[in-house]
């Protein structure tokens, strides 16, 4: 169940309360041609499939994958994704 949660503002407590937004992004920072990063990208698609069909789980909020292919390097990889 979503509670809405206190807004903090520069000037301190705000009124009201925070609303939902429309869209929640997460990202994924894999080598995509690898064991892993071909294992892990269908089932992170399939899991962000799953909570966007059910309504229940985020009810009006889509979640939204950022996939991003680090190349076998995590350095690289996250200065590229920024």
């Amino acid at each position: 169940m979503w509670v809405p949660m206190e807004v903090m503002g520069k000037t301190g407590n705000a009124s009201g309360s925070s609303s939902r937004p429309s869209v929640v992004n997460i990202g994924s920072l894999f080598t995509l041609n690898s064991v892993i990063g071909r294992s892990a990208k269908p089932a992170i698609l399939a899991a962000v499939d799953d909570v966007n069909s059910d309504s229940s789980v985020l009810a009006g909020t889509k979640l939204n994958l950022i996939m991003h292919d680090t190349n076998c390097s995590g350095f690289l990889g996250t200065i590229e994704a920024f």
